[in-house]
């Protein structure tokens, strides 16, 4: 067993401190507006942080050490880099649309374009994603890792502390301990980094071992199969329907604060990111024919590396991302349940906030019960990732960034086929006709896909335009321009302005500086230069973190007694 007394005392210190923020916070979250939303008040770097940490999940980082071990660098040029590159649109276009589009989760964003039978037919799709079921599969890992214990006994204590979090604050505390989880986490993975890298001799070193075992490791483009590349870029979009990251932009102080955190989440991404796959080459070095299971073999090595008391630190980030995701998908399958799925088949008839809280409470016991029940069926954590994500991407893609980001007709009928399409080619081509190229079986979702789309063109020229029908409606009534714009912020000046891309200004430099990194340590791996990857990408993973977690710390007392609004 690798953790002593000393870091079981700071793991019940700190487990303490967050549940002291929870049930404070749960004196102000009383009404549903507060509960789901935070008030729509999350400043910039509470912003920054529950991306982070509702990205650096289980799947993003156990998950990645373990596919990483076969894929070696053409992990971080492929699917890194690749999967970063094709999110950029979803910071400077989409992220600001759906604070004023979507008024807090995608099933309203469907009845609203496509109508009721729709918008129940995502919801159901939704709820099935979040109960997040590889990052159950990850605390068992760390659990095993740990202390030996078993891994069903500790994905139960920690899924018995997502709900109570869940329960007790909502997303406000939800976002606040987040940013606290994450800190922990890339401190003590920075921390140690160069210590692991450079005990086995760094990229040189990765060669010296690995070259005979597996060349096709140690290029830039050789270590994924083509088919697998495309389906984990195309998986990496699945993050623009995606509900919890729907519920912080819409949470965000204005469309501009959600814009630019995505937008620095994405230097972060990348340093951080490429000292988990770096680590996660080490875990090969140590064990080329990997005899023992990646993920556990990682924590192992971590926390063998760290002092103690310190590896406390590091359990309670690492476990913290993973509370971090289950309580953000907890809640936003609850919200879904109580205020989308309930209201349409009440004909419409919204709960009390009162009762709305409750449902919430009590969908995410039963999230957790089903989670931990198909938690362990998978062999790898980003297994049970990917099979999630492929269903709810074929489904949900093409309607949804079409009533984001299409203002043309849009129709109930095209909505409709789009879903029933993408859900019925995506169950023959993968259950009855699977397509296998050179022994590898294509993903339903790239042959669901285009067809979702193809359906969604056809369906168009049926049916119904919602929007338009709106707007006939509001001017039928008579309805002053001024409450036009209310009805419809998306002809107001100020949303204009809000959405704008200064190029030229801070949006422009923040893309200029993940093209720089990304430059930077393309050059290091090829190069070999060890020290860009053994000090440079840690450093400035840490340094931007702590950055923002120095502003965080200026602006949460603010947020916590309400005077951010």
């Amino acid at each position: 067993m690798l953790m002593t007394l000393v870091d079981d005392l700071v793991v019940v210190a700190l487990v303490c401190l967050i549940f002291g923020i929870g049930a404070y916070l749960s004196k102000k979250s009383s009404s549903s507006e507060s509960f789901f939303n935070a008030n729509h008040a999350l400043p910039w770097s509470l912003c920054v942080g529950t991306l982070m940490a509702s990205w650096y999940n289980g799947a993003g980082i156990m998950g990645t050490v373990g596919y990483v071990c076969t894929m070696g660098f053409a992990a971080f040029f492929l699917w890194s880099i690749g999967c970063h590159a094709v999110r950029f649109p979803l910071a400077l276009w989409v992220a600001p649309r759906i604070s004023v589009k979507a008024k807090g989760t995608i099933p309203e964003l469907l009845r609203l374009n496509y109508g009721k039978f729709t918008s129940i037919m995502g919801a159901v799709v939704l709820v099935i994603t979040c109960l997040s079921i590889s990052e159950i599969a990850c605390i068992g890992y760390i659990g095993e890792a740990g202390w030996n214990a078993d891994k069903v006994l500790a994905a139960v204590i920690v899924v018995g502390i997502s709900i109570a979090l869940t329960c007790l604050s909502g997303l406000m505390g939800v976002a606040i301990t987040d940013m606290i989880f994450f800190a922990m986490m890339v401190c003590c993975v920075c921390a140690v980094f160069p210590q692991m890298f450079f005990e086995v001799g760094g990229i040189h070193g990765f060669h010296a071992a690995l070259d005979t075992v597996d060349p096709a490791m140690m290029t830039p483009l050789g270590g994924i199969p083509v088919p697998q590349a495309i389906i984990l870029i195309l998986l990496c979009i699945n993050i623009y329907k995606d509900p919890t990251f729907y519920q912080r932009f819409a949470a965000a102080k204005s469309p501009k604060t959600g814009k630019r955190a995505m937008l620095t989440c994405f230097s972060i991404f990348m340093s951080f990111d490429l000292v988990i796959m770096m680590t996660g080459i080490v875990i090969r070095v140590l064990d080329p024919s990997l005899s023992s299971q990646p993920e556990v073999e990682y924590i192992r090595q971590v926390v063998m590396h760290l002092p103690v008391g310190v590896r406390g630190v590091f359990i309670v980030g690492v476990a913290g991302a993973i509370i971090s995701t289950l309580d953000s998908y907890y809640l936003c399958g609850g919200e879904i349940i109580a205020n989308d799925i309930i209201y349409m088949l009440r004909g419409d008839k919204r709960l009390s906030d009162r009762n709305s809280i409750l449902v919430t409470r009590i969908s995410a016991v039963v999230f957790g019960i089903i989670g931990l029940a198909t938690a362990f069926r998978f062999d790898r954590v980003y297994d049970a990732f990917l099979f999630i994500a492929s269903l709810s991407m074929t489904l949900l893609f093409v309607p949804m960034i079409a009533a984001l980001m299409y203002d043309g007709r849009k129709t109930n009928v095209a909505g409709l086929a789009s879903m029933i399409v993408g859900a019925a080619s995506w169950i023959f081509f993968g259950y009855f006709l699977p397509i296998d190229i050179d022994g590898y079986v294509i993903d339903p979702v790239l042959i669901g896909l285009p067809l979702s789309l193809i359906a969604f063109v056809i369906g168009n020229r049926f049916g119904v335009d919602l929007t338009e029908k709106r707007k006939e409606d509001l001017l039928a009534k008579g309805t002053p321009a001024e409450e036009m714009v209310n009805e419809d912020r998306t002809l107001s000046e100020e949303y204009k302005k809000e959405i704008r891309i200064e190029w030229f200004g801070m949006d422009g430099a923040l893309v200029l500086l993940y093209i720089l990194l990304g430059c930077f340590y393309g050059y290091g791996i090829i190069n070999q230069v060890e020290w860009i990857i053994g000090y440079g990408a840690p450093v400035i993973a840490m340094g931007i973190v702590i950055g923002v977690f120095a502003k965080y710390l200026t602006e949460v007392a603010s947020v916590m007694n309400g005077k951010n609004r």
